[in-house]
């Protein structure tokens, strides 16, 4: 057993403990919490630390497969042509070193303090890494296909997500996006999700011409998808928004997680979470500035703090798979509190992956790993650009 106690304690759930001390036993698992009000004695082998202990992080959008393309896409040049750039890349095989890169990132998330991470899959290239890493890993097998062949492209991504099953990984069939993905393949993937009560994810109003490819098909979008060869015949415009257009292809009682969300509008994600049950909202801010150089609207997402959660997408666009950096960015640019964004990394991610009886928060019985965060603002109580963090447990 180990007990550990720190200048602050966030437990995760909103309790903050001055001095705290956490009981852990040889699995990781929390057998205690202890709120010493303050008044923390000397005894017998007491960890102190300097700094605030936190739960682990909840990652809950990354794109493990792509780690191969660090500093190989230009940045600022928006998604379509970001797009562009990753077909590119897989079509004429420039791609090297997958299974370094993918062993590579691996450990250094862990390191990073990110205990759960779920991650976009289009191969089983990240199998073997899955089944020996210390976090725990959620597999999303994306599915694309604007083609009339759903039959096909659905079965084949179901063969993909037995793999991982059949290895006793956590997985489920999403769609990639809602310009990406055929009506026909969404029944199939909203059906398969409905069986299996299994959580979504999709990308979501990641670029304005998004959103302009459903009101009237035209746009950078359009014009991309038609230079790399995407039919695009079946594809009719409707007068509504990306994410209006699609809602009733997906299941309402499911998790679903929608990702980036950069050029979401407030009404937008408040019909959604009202239609949806089960929403989450997760933000990359980093990924944004690098493919599109902007922000999701802060504001808005704070109308929906339970619900927002957040995830590094890939080095493709993204210079580090850091929920710390990602929670410094919004830091930044918010005045969100520190305890709030926590929330964000850690319990609300656990939720929308519904694994919150084991992860997100400092509670007795939960297995969350717990995190150092050093060089920490005491007196504003907020991270700094010097912050780091360390894996305790």
């Amino acid at each position: 057993m180990r007990r550990i106690a720190a200048n602050y304690i966030f437990t995760g759930e909103g309790s903050v403990l001055k001095n705290g001390i956490v009981e852990v036993d040889d699995t990781g698992r929390i057998i205690k919490v202890v709120d010493t009000k303050g008044e923390l004695k000397e005894s017998h082998k007491l960890e102190f630390y300097n700094g605030v202990i936190t739960p682990g992080f909840i990652n809950t959008h990354c794109h493990l497969e792509l780690s191969e393309l660090k500093d190989k896409i230009p940045q600022g040049k928006g998604l379509p042509a970001f797009i562009k750039e990753i077909f590119e890349y897989k079509n004429q095989k420039k791609v090297e070193n997958t299974d370094r890169a993918i062993e590579l990132q691996n450990t250094l998330m862990r390191n990073a303090g990110i205990a759960v991470v779920a991650d976009i899959s289009n191969t089983n290239a990240s199998i073997n890494v899955k089944i020996e890493s210390k976090i725990f890993y959620h597999t999303f097998c994306e599915v694309a296909g604007t083609t009339s062949k759903a039959d096909k492209i659905f079965n084949n991504y179901r063969k993909l997500y037995s793999e991982f099953k059949n290895q006793y990984l956590s997985a489920s069939i999403v769609p990639h996006a809602s310009y990406s993905v055929s009506p026909e393949l969404f029944e199939k993937i909203s059906d398969f999700a409905e069986k299996e009560k299994s959580v979504l994810s999709i990308h979501n109003q990641e670029t304005e011409s998004e959103n302009q490819m459903f009101l009237n098909k035209t746009g950078a979008l359009v014009e991309s998808l038609k230079v790399l060869g995407v039919d695009l015949s079946n594809h009719k415009p409707v007068g509504k928004n990306s994410l209006e257009s699609i809602t009733k292809l997906l299941p309402r009682n499911n998790n679903i997680i929608f990702v980036h969300n950069t050029y979401s509008e407030y009404d937008d994600v408040k019909k959604a979470s009202e239609y949806f049950l089960y929403s989450y909202w997760c933000l990359c801010p980093l990924s944004n500035l690098y493919i599109e150089n902007k922000l999701p609207d802060l504001n808005i997402f704070k109308n929906f703090t339970k619900r927002i959660t957040l995830g590094t997408d890939s080095l493709a666009s993204n210079t580090t798979l850091s929920i710390l950096d990602e929670m410094k960015v919004i830091e930044k640019n918010s005045d969100i509190s520190f305890g709030e964004l926590l929330k964000w990394a850690t319990l609300n991610g656990a939720k929308a992956l519904k694994l919150d009886s084991k992860f997100g928060s400092i509670k007795e019985g939960k297995t969350p790993g717990l995190n150092l965060i050093s060089d920490f603002d005491f007196e504003n109580m907020k991270l700094t650009e010097k912050s780091k963090v360390r894996v305790l447990v």
